[in-house]
């Protein structure tokens, strides 16, 4: 054990999540092997124990810095099996980034990308439209619910993710009540509330590092949220992972909303058909029709960061 340590000294260590999966294989086969009730000489136990450590110190070697010609740790890919657990490492990831620590009269600078009708993995389609737009944080304006705009401040957003529980049911209801859904939606107040939480996915930045990963615990405990179980292309050529509410074989299309699989930090949304259909326009066909998989619309946020004044990039 000395000589591997020395030998590996120089090597980072490896990325927690990356060894997720194996940890949970090893403890899968550790619980399938207790329960053969199997008594042995303590001298075998003993050499199997040795044998575990000697295994696991080697896997790790291995992972951290493989055959010595790479030194950096490989981040380690999203689990696509559920979305419950696809949320589970995103909640586990995201806990441990800095906490930004935002100040009032700072702004938001936000760029992003909107492609409409046509698009999909296969074929990007083309050229998403690029705009700027700079929120202030601490917005009066969104501040005040009384006004009639009910689109809640960047600072309340921060705050409420700060301040969520950590229970879903209690995550739940505060989002509900921070994005409030119309009567006339058609949605179960279940679906209403999954919408609230996606609302806030989608709305937050920048983000409190423990909140949102409450936020994440509180979707994967969702049964109206599902993953994509591969890697998407988003409109802008990049691997994303996918996710969306279930609204049932009638919906025409899916919302989806996509994170960095490395990073789970939230990059967007899209519009995807579920199946082959021509859009309506109060319930005359408008002559336009969408193929199943092709995106009809996106808004990607392809940066966004905290300055100092209106009008200034980072």
């Amino acid at each position: 054990m000395t000589k591997v340590h020395e030998l590996r000294a120089d090597a980072p260590a490896p990325d927690r999540a990356r060894l997720v999966p194996g940890r949970q294989k090893l403890l899968g086969a550790a619980r399938k092997g207790s329960g053969r009730g199997m008594r042995l000489d303590w001298r075998v136990a003993a050499a199997g124990g040795a044998a575990t450590v000697v295994t696991i110190a080697v896997m790790a070697a291995m992972l951290a810095g493989g055959d010595g010609s790479e030194r950096g740790v490989r981040p380690a890919g999203p689990d696509l099996t559920s979305a419950t657990a696809l949320l589970e490492q995103a909640a586990d990831v995201v806990s441990r980034q800095p906490e930004p620590h935002p100040r009032d009269g700072q702004w938001v600078y936000l760029k992003t990308a909107q492609c409409r009708s046509g698009s999909s993995d296969a074929a990007p389609g083309a050229a998403p439209e690029v705009g700027e737009e700079w929120v202030q944080y601490d917005s009066p304006v969104r501040e005040d619910d009384t006004d009639g705009d009910t689109e809640p401040s960047q600072r309340r957003l921060y705050r409420l993710l700060a301040s969520l529980p950590d229970d879903p049911a209690g995550i739940r209801k505060r989002a509900a009540d921070m994005f409030p859904m119309g009567k006339d939606t058609g949605l179960t107040r279940e679906q209403a509330e999954t919408f609230a939480l996606l609302s806030t996915l989608d709305e937050a930045y920048p983000v409190h590092p423990r909140g949102m990963a409450r936020l994440f615990r509180a979707l994967a405990a969702d049964p109206g949220i599902e993953v994509v179980p591969h890697l998407v292309k988003d409109p802008l050529g990049r691997d994303a992972v996918a996710l969306y509410p279930d609204l049932g074989s009638k919906a025409v299309e899916r919302q989806e909303y996509l994170l960095d699989p490395a990073t789970f930090q939230y990059r967007g949304t899209r519009s995807v058909a579920a199946r082959d259909y021509e859009e309506k326009v109060d319930g005359v066909p408008s002559g336009t029709s969408h193929k199943k998989g092709e995106v009809s619309f996106c808004e990607m946020k392809t940066t966004q960061a905290l300055v100092d004044r209106d009008g200034e990039k980072p």
